[in-house]
This record gives C-alpha cells, structure tokens and sequence, in this order.
C-alpha cells in the first residue's frame, strides 16, 4: 500500500470513482488490522503505528491517491492525524485537482471536527 502495490496500480495514474476508493479503502482497513494483529509489541498502539509509518511514507512520495488512502483507511478506524499532519495531506491532496480525493479529504476533515476534543489522534514518528 505504501507505493503502487497490484491492487492500486491502475489508479496511480488516473482519478478514481468514489466507489473504486472506497473498495480500496475497505481492503487497506483489511490489511491494516491483520498486520496489527501479527504486532509482537501487543501494545493496543499497532493501528496507530501502522497508520504513521504508511502516512509518513504517501507524505514523501507526496501520492495524493495514497495520502488519501491511508486517510480514508484511519477514517474508517476512527482514528485521525493530528491537525498539523492533516493540514500537510489536505495541502498534497489539493494540488491533485482530483475531486473525488479531494472531497474525501475534505468528509476526513469533517469527521476529525466533529469527533471533537475526545477524538483519537495519531503523529507521524521519525523513521
């Protein structure tokens, strides 16, 4: 998921429909959890770590299908980037003038708002 895996490759040069990326969503959720699952540090914090390093890794390749992928993929898990790291992926995502990445990003935002101060937030640690 981190760069043009099989599943994606056929999107990373064109727009996607609204339903192509939520599939791709539901699968990224799918593969997130079982990869949390397999943590050896069974901490409670694997999701979190997981959704770091994948939206670490779409912030430098600057992949607005990506960084909206992995947004739309902690979205589904409740979980959102603090604002800071959020505005860097809006900022990328804008530039793609690509509409149904952009109004994800923006449904993100919306979501992140109205979770309100009891929302759970994850940063991006240095790799």
């Amino acid at each position: 998921m981190t760069t043009c895996s099989s599943t994606t490759e056929a999107n990373c040069g064109r727009q996607s429909t609204a339903t192509e990326l939520l599939h791709f969503i539901r699968a990224s959720v799918e593969s997130i959890r079982k990869d949390a699952a397999n943590d050896l540090q069974a901490d409670g914090a694997a999701i979190e770590r997981r959704l770091s390093c994948l939206l670490r890794q779409a912030l430098v390749t600057r992949s607005p299908f990506q960084i909206a992928l992995v947004l739309g993929s902690a979205a589904e898990l409740m979980l959102f980037p603090e604002q800071e790291v959020l505005e860097q992926c809006t900022a990328a995502v804008q530039t793609a003038n690509q509409q149904v990445l952009r109004g994800l990003v923006w449904a993100v935002r919306h979501r992140s708002f109205l979770g309100g101060p009891n929302t759970r937030r994850f940063g991006i640690a240095a790799q």
